[in-house]
């Protein structure tokens, strides 16, 4: 794939954006659409004597209108360029959004967490003295809608270009484990890499987000490849080696190249309905499993207490595949070919 190309923002283009999505405050949003101004280009035309003599547009209205047009000529002018994700955050967001969505998306961890589940509402909201839940949802609400705003989004465009580059030399996908190189780069501005990319998939268009990794192909493009290796292993009698399923979505994939090996390993890898062997075969976990067990116990020809057998099974397998013991006894009290002969103890029928 051919590293992304910034957009150049014009006149024409941001006149034509509309009023409720362009970044301004809410404040100005609300009194404009009373007096009928739905484009930018619309808002162009009034002085600022005009905006003042609306009802409820005062001086900090007119600030953040003066801020707005002041962006838009860095855009035009293709200097619209931010430091990093820190300081994007505190141009578009106020205090105490900036809190909830540090908190939300772990941007200000000290530690790097590459699994890190989010903080709750409720978790943010004891954090803070007479805060609400639902206050919190609503300060989030408003930070998000916020950074997906036209201006925010454009100016938030050199950055998202410059991880959505860092992902593309990784074959355009990056694993959250991986990110852990990524921590001191100093467009991340102190923040945690995985929050990082995490709130820019959900904000942003050129980053995808998929279990726990980062793309930047489409989530349509992700669920087409995954849909067709799942029907491959699901119509499958035994784990597919590797090749074979990569050979099956290459014409998919091709514009990749040399990619597609990478790429398809990190599919397979973290796809939480696949399982995989040390060798490199695949397959659906109610499919596979019991004939990895059942090759177990041919291999050892004697009975085997399923401690054991889950042991023998997690050497064969991938670390993200492996299971505990009650997972095995499930499977083993599935397969028709297993019988239990002691206490824990199991072996084939003859």
């Amino acid at each position: 794939m051919e590293r992304i190309q910034p957009h150049q923002f014009t006149r024409q283009e941001i006149d034509g954006w509309l009023i409720p999505k362009s970044g301004l405050s809410a404040r100005v949003v609300h009194c404009l659409e009373q007096t009928g101004v739905k484009t930018i280009g619309q808002l162009r035309g009034w002085s600022d004597q005009q905006l003042l003599n609306l009802t409820n547009f005062g001086t900090t209205s007119l600030e953040n209108v003066r801020w707005f047009f002041n962006w838009t000529r860095r855009l035009e002018a293709g200097n619209a360029e931010l430091a990093n994700a820190r300081v994007w955050l505190r141009e578009f967001l106020n205090t105490q959004e900036i809190f909830v969505i540090e908190q939300r998306y772990g941007l200000a961890d000290p530690l790097f967490r590459p699994h890190m589940k989010r903080r709750t509402l409720q978790e943010i909201a004891r954090m803070r003295i007479r805060v609400t839940r639902e206050r919190v949802r609503q300060v989030e609400e408003s930070a998000i809608a916020a950074l997906r705003s036209n201006l925010a989004r454009a100016v938030a465009e050199s950055q998202e270009i410059y991880w959505a580059d860092c992902i593309l030399t990784g074959s355009c996908v990056v694993t959250a484990a991986e990110l852990g190189e990524w921590a001191e780069d100093p467009m991340l501005g102190g923040y945690q890499p995985w929050g990082v990319l995490l709130l820019m998939s959900e904000t942003l268009e050129r980053i995808t987000f998929r279990y726990d990794y980062f793309s930047i192909l489409p989530g349509h493009v992700l669920n087409h490849v995954e849909k067709q290796i799942l029907q491959i292993l699901d119509s499958a009698r035994e784990p597919i080696p590797f090749e074979k399923i990569l050979a099956s979505v290459s014409d998919e994939l091709s514009f990749l190249n040399g990619q597609r090996p990478r790429l398809v390993t990190v599919l397979l890898d973290h796809h939480p309905e696949i399982s995989g062997t040390v060798d490199r075969r695949y397959f659906l976990p109610l499919v596979g499993a019991p004939l990895v067990i059942a090759d177990i116990l041919r291999d050892r020809q004697e009975p085997v207490h399923f401690h054991e057998l889950t042991r023998l099974y997690n050497e064969r397998m991938q670390p993200h595949s492996r299971k505990g013991t009650g997972y095995i006894l499930r499977i083993l009290n599935l397969m028709p070919d297993a019988q239990r002969v002691a206490r824990a103890v199991y072996q084939l029928k003859d």
